[in-house]
């Protein structure tokens, strides 16, 4: 099993590659690509805030406040990225409104593999990084279904 920190940046690697196709997308594939968005981005948020971000704010407290920066960012991508899911892809507005969940998205990547991820892989050891790939694996795993059940609270 791979550390947690690998396991992140390869979430953001498959993100940004569904971004690029997003950012040149015509109307009609819009919406296949925010679903795809959806299930990359929300379980992966969701393992975050349950298993990595306490790790980090334990491990690394002075990274706690960048981490709380993380959840409130968190939550205004998945609530823009709701809004986007129940617009109509030719709605005036729409394209903006990709345009800044695409660039939130990156801030947020920047900020956790230049400044979190590097202070937080430098302060744990190699048995943490793992077991806590294991868990972040997991609770991606559950944070998916439950989305795909369509369940409060995914």
């Amino acid at each position: 099993m791979s550390g947690v920190i690998t396991l992140i940046k390869e979430d953001h690697q498959k993100l940004e590659s569904v971004f690029k196709k997003l950012e040149k997308a015509e109307p009609a594939q819009i919406p296949d690509l925010l679903r795809q968005v959806q299930e990359l981005l929300v379980p992966h948020s969701k393992a975050e805030e349950k298993v990595v971000y306490p790790a980090i704010k334990s491990i690394t407290p002075d990274e706690s406040s960048d981490v709380d920066d993380g959840l409130q960012e968190h939550q205004h991508v998945e609530a823009t990225l709701e809004q986007l899911l129940a617009s109509d892809p030719e709605a005036p507005g729409v394209d903006g409104l990709i345009a800044a969940l695409i660039g939130e998205v990156r801030h947020h990547v920047e900020e956790e593999e230049e400044q979190i991820l590097p202070a937080f892989g430098d302060a744990a050891t190699n048995q943490q990084l793992s077991e806590l790939g294991e868990q972040f694996t997991a609770a991606k795993e559950e944070a998916l279904q439950s989305l795909r059940a369509g369940s409060p609270g995914a």
